[in-house]
């Protein structure tokens, strides 16, 4: 896999990232490890749709292995940063995050399968030589899935390759570094899960043990989220 357009992308050790929860604000963490996990050649799902067909969203499974999820992630202290291509190029794909809802709406239309928006192409990130486009951010109790179109005249074998970066985080509990994040002192890669609107609530007090903080939060603010 040639990785040369989303090595940019890659965060690093002993940076940080804040994640957006849609309408709920964002948990920051700071990256303590990574592992890179090449993924290739993966068939099971869409696996071969017929010509003008699409298939709605769904995760992508390991039936072989009994796994419902590949990318699920486990670990509460673990994020996924997830990069992906496919072949053959024809072949469009919609991001679900949460796996039900469609990603990439506009105010005044929703996406849908096969609509005319929110599409990749397999020609915009083909598996040896996968787009920034299709970063995907994951923590722990998110599903994520896809849907697919195949808007060619014959059928398609579609075949995906990912690299997967699982990263060991630990959530930042400092209200002087949060601040100076909040405030553009301190380097931190912002990033919003699902859209700007999203459908899933996610539950950080319950799965991490900690507050979301929106980026104009106050001080007392920030500290009531990190208590």
């Amino acid at each position: 896999m040639d990785i040369s357009r989303i090595e940019p992308h890659f965060i690093k050790e002993n940076q940080y990232v804040g994640l957006n929860f849609p309408n709920q604000g964002y948990v920051f963490w700071k990256i303590e490890a990574i592992e890179e996990i090449p993924y290739q050649g993966y068939t099971e799902s869409p696996g071969t749709i017929a010509a003008n067909t699409k298939k709605d969203s769904a995760r992508l499974p390991m039936s072989s292995d009994s796994i419902d999820n590949l990318l699920e992630v486990k670990e509460c202290d673990h994020l996924y940063q997830v990069f992906m291509g496919w072949s053959p190029g024809v072949i469009k794909r919609w991001e679900a995050y949460p796996y039900e809802s469609l990603r990439r709406s506009l105010d005044v239309k929703m996406v849908t399968v096969g609509g005319d928006f929110g599409d990749i192409t397999g020609f915009e990130s083909p598996k040896t030589k996968p787009s920034p486009m299709t970063e995907l951010w994951i923590p722990t109790g998110i599903d994520v899935g896809f849907a697919w179109e195949n808007p060619s005249t014959v059928s398609c074998d579609v075949e995906i390759d990912m690299l997967i970066r699982r990263i060991d985080v630990r959530v930042l509990r400092d209200a002087d570094l949060i601040e100076k994040i909040l405030k553009g002192n301190q380097p931190c890669k912002l990033k919003s899960l699902g859209g700007i609107e999203g459908t899933f609530n996610y539950k950080t007090r319950t799965r991490l043990d900690i507050g979301t903080i929106f980026l104009d939060a106050t001080r007392n603010e920030i500290e009531a989220a990190i208590a």
